[in-house]
């Protein structure tokens, strides 16, 4: 028989986990918007090489947590939570796990807006810099191979700077 209750311990322990995790990556997301900012190329660089240590711990975290579950017979899903909840005896560590769990989707949330912010900037910054260079190249702005959704351009030839 499945002790329920010490499953739902480890997991809730599991999950202040990832809230210390996703956290350390949201401070790393804002120091990278100031570097995307002050196109900080080095920093840039270490901040990417802490991000991917960080998500290789989170994913670590959530492969553990799945394991867990598995463990007990239960799903890897919300169901498969709430029927641990439903058959732990313990309601205080289920009401603290109902918090913890909380908390570590509004941080997930906050860290995925932080994470979509910083790529719309640097989508932003590759648009104006492939416009750049194709006013330097001499390209019709429409005078592409693919469009920005990967299809196939209007790629009709090129006129270049000395013939104007």
């Amino acid at each position: 028989m499945t002790d329920f209750s010490s499953t739902l311990a480890s997991i809730d322990a599991l999950a202040l986990e990832g809230i210390t995790i996703l956290s350390g990556l949201e401070k790393l997301l804002d120091q990278e918007l100031a570097a995307l900012k002050a196109r900080e190329i080095e920093t840039i660089q270490t901040i990417n090489t802490e991000k991917q240590t960080i998500l290789r711990q989170f994913d670590q975290n959530n492969q553990t947590r799945a394991e867990l579950l598995i463990a007990a017979g239960l799903p890897v899903s919300k169901e498969g939570l709430s029927s641990l909840l439903s058959q732990n005896q313990n309601q205080a560590l289920a009401q603290q796990f109902k918090a913890h769990w909380s908390d570590l989707e509004t941080v997930l949330k906050s860290t995925m807006n932080a994470n979509q912010r910083n790529e719309q900037i640097v989508m932003r910054s590759s648009q104006s810099l492939d416009k750049l260079l194709t006013a330097l190249r001499g390209q019709k702005p429409s005078n592409s191979l693919y469009t920005s959704k990967g299809a196939k351009g209007n790629y009709t030839g090129q006129s270049h700077i000395g013939k104007a």
